[in-house]
C-alpha cells in the first residue's frame, strides 16, 4: 500500500471528522499536533513508535487494531475500538 495517499486527507473517530493528516504526514486531531505518519505507515508520537498502518489498510496503536483507512483514504478510527 502506497501510504503517501493518505497525506492531506481527513481523520474520523466514527461519523465525526476530528482532524486531518497534512502534506508531510503530521496528524492533526482538534487543531493540535498528535502524531506523525512516515511513508512507509509507521505512526509517531514524538519519537516512540506508537503504532502502524499494515498493507491491508488496518490502523494499529499500540498494537491494537483501532481502525482502518477508507477508500478516499481517510483515516478512521473506531470509537468502540480506541
Amino acid at each position: 500500500m502506497l501510504f503517501l495517499e493518505c497525506f492531506n486527507k481527513n481523520v474520523y473517530i466514527g461519523d465525526e471528522l476530528v482532524g486531518y493528516i497534512s502534506k508531510n504526514g503530521t496528524i492533526y486531531i482538534n487543531n493540535r499536533k498528535f502524531a506523525v505518519m512516515s511513508d512507509d505507515g509507521k505512526i509517531f508520537i514524538e519519537k516512540y513508535q506508537a503504532g502502524y498502518i499494515d498493507d491491508s489498510g488496518d490502523i494499529y496503536l499500540n498494537n491494537k487494531n483501532v481502525g482502518h483507512i477508507t477508500e478516499n483514504n481517510d483515516l478512521y478510527f473506531s470509537p468502540k475500538l480506541l
